[in-house]
């Protein structure tokens, strides 16, 4: 009679061979604990527990600067939006000086925050790292509105009227009639491809299912109330001079400043591809309405 093998032999066998896999896998990956966000976390957000979770990966993975535990970020604010999953680290909290934005900036660029609303802002559709274009329109009554006298810039001296000889009998000065242009409001596009860097989250659009919670409900409401009021966008700005008009150069970033302060900015979406500019044409209405009158016959 064939003597029957004990089952022991093959439980330890594979107990053995379980731990001595454990203990090699312990040796190779090393795992170590790192913070990482729970939820979508945008920018300018303070840090809170509910945010924020503990996960293993290998000690290979982890990043220098990363978090092991969330008792050490309470009231950091993030300076980078960060999606579910993604490592918080000592680079994306905004207390520290080449965090977040500044450190996606490049040397020749500024950070520029455009006052906007829903009109001038796309309805809040805008998101980080789209490309918009600026359009600008000007008022003359702006130019009205100003009280000092413009002084040249490279003038070092005022030069003395010429005094004519009272021996000499003045000459009468026949006025030559100069045509000007009629005084109206102008719209032109001013700024191409520029990225957006930050858009608030009570300015952002965004669509509630029918099955949202009350709070969710009135949350949605203060944002658009909010919204209507006005908020403002954070624009990355080149420093290189643009040539507006032909033969005439300003830098975006006085610009852009400029035309907040005295005059209008809307902000129009660009393509994912990028805007293919034509030929520009600056917009004077009141070209526009005299073209639109004897198109129809002064009626």
């Amino acid at each position: 009679m064939e003597k029957r093998r004990s089952p022991w032999v093959a439980i330890i066998l594979a107990v053995v061979i379980g731990v001595m896999v454990i203990v090699l896998l312990n040796g190779v990956i090393n795992p170590t604990t790192v913070v990482v966000a729970k939820v979508a976390i945008a920018p300018g957000t303070p840090l809170t527990a509910d945010l924020l979770e503990v996960r293993t990966i290998p000690s290979q993975a982890k990043p220098v600067d990363a978090f092991t535990r969330v008792e050490d970020l309470q009231n950091k604010v993030m300076a980078v939006g960060r999606a579910p999953g993604d490592y918080i680290t000592a680079s994306v909290l905004g207390d520290a000086s080449q965090a977040g934005i500044p450190a996606s900036l490049q040397p020749d660029h500024l950070a520029i925050a455009v006052k906007v609303d829903l009109a001038s802002g796309i309805a809040g559709l805008l998101r980080e790292g789209q490309k918009v274009t600026l359009i600008g329109m000007l008022s003359p009554d702006v130019l009205h509105s100003i009280a000092a006298p413009a002084i040249p810039v490279n003038s070092p001296f005022q030069v003395a009227p010429t005094v004519i000889p009272s021996n000499l009998p003045a000459s009468t000065p026949t006025p030559t009639p100069t045509p000007t242009p009629p005084e109206a409001p102008l719209a032109r596009i001013a700024i191409t491809d520029l990225k957006v860097l930050m858009v608030p989250q009570s300015f952002r659009y965004e669509e509630l299912p029918s099955s949202s919670t009350q709070d969710q409900l009135f949350a949605s409401a203060r944002t658009v109330s909010a919204a209507q009021d006005g908020s403002v966008v954070v624009l990355d700005v080149p420093s290189t001079p643009v040539e507006v008009v032909p033969g005439f150069k300003v830098n975006p970033s006085t610009l852009i400043v400029a035309l907040s302060k005295y005059g209008s900015l809307y902000l129009t979406l660009e393509s994912a591809k990028g805007f293919q500019e034509q030929n520009i044409l600056t917009l004077n209405l009141a070209d526009l309405y005299d073209a639109m009158n004897k198109n129809t016959g002064g009626k």
